[in-house]
């Protein structure tokens, strides 16, 4: 990954996480929403947004709803970081699991 898009891809989880913190209230009740990772590609065409969902009974059908609303999402970040990027990437969310894993691995280690 090359300096530049490293710098956008921290940019925009620098600016999405207060945007979504503000945001996601609206459309998920009851639900806490973490910019984990940005990855962006290369042709800053596509940014991949890892976030954690805390407080869902269903991630999956929080994503799905998340995703619905990635116009919305997308259009609020270009006022926000516009002014320092000329193109704003595509958004792609993704569950970040890690924590999931991270709590299995103990359950684990705690069973020995």
């Amino acid at each position: 990954m090359s300096l530049r898009t490293e710098k956008i891809s921290r940019a925009i989880q620098r600016d999405l996480a207060p945007l979504l913190s503000r945001y996601c209230p609206g459309i998920l009740p009851g639900q806490m929403v973490t910019v984990i990772e940005v990855v962006a590609t290369a042709d800053l065409g596509l940014a991949k947004i890892y976030i954690s969902i805390l407080g869902s009974k269903d991630k999956e059908k929080s994503l799905s709803i998340i995703e619905r609303h990635n116009k919305e999402i997308r259009q609020e970040l270009a006022k926000v970081i516009g002014k320092r990027i000329r193109k704003i990437p595509e958004l792609k969310f993704y569950l970040d699991n890690t924590m999931d894993h991270a709590e299995l691995i103990n359950n684990l280690l705690d069973d020995l």
